[in-house]
């Protein structure tokens, strides 16, 4: 994912030497260091540790799904579900005033809460992807 170890220790909420452990084989990660470790990377904890030296009785703990996706990033899909829906509207003949109209209510929705996104802590990727929503949003607000 690009991370550096401090990075990913941030995401788990764990310190950057246990990360470090970890990589090395020197310690073996808690089943809530796997469960948040498999949403980072998008996928179940069972698939994470498939194949690997992961005991199975710690294994079999492991919740079968866990959440993969951020609010964050939540957010940001819903945000392109709307641009896809506006950009459809204009292709099937909607009128310009209409499409005009459609654009202030997805501003008007879109644009307080991602300034309020603004405010709490955000990690640069975080930061990249909320920027370049902005910029999208701020074109269709005029």
């Amino acid at each position: 994912m690009g991370w550096t170890q401090q990075q990913l220790a941030a995401r788990l909420g764990i310190s950057r030497v246990a990360v470090s452990h970890i990589e090395s084989d020197l310690s073996l990660p808690s089943e809530r260091t796997i469960t948040l470790l498999a949403g980072l990377f998008k996928m179940s904890p069972h698939q994470l540790v498939h194949m690997t030296t992961y005991p199975d009785a710690k294994a079999e703990r492991l919740p079968t799904y866990t959440c993969a996706y951020t609010k964050l990033e939540l957010q940001l899909a819903l945000i392109e579900n709307d641009l896809t829906w506006l950009q459809r509207c204009q292709h099937v003949g909607v009128s310009e005033s209409e499409i005009a109209r459609l654009k202030y209510e997805l501003w008007d929705k879109w644009d307080p809460l991602l300034r309020e996104w603004l405010e709490g802590y955000l990690d640069e990727d975080q930061k990249k992807y909320l920027d370049q929503a902005r910029q999208v949003i701020s074109v269709i607000g005029g």
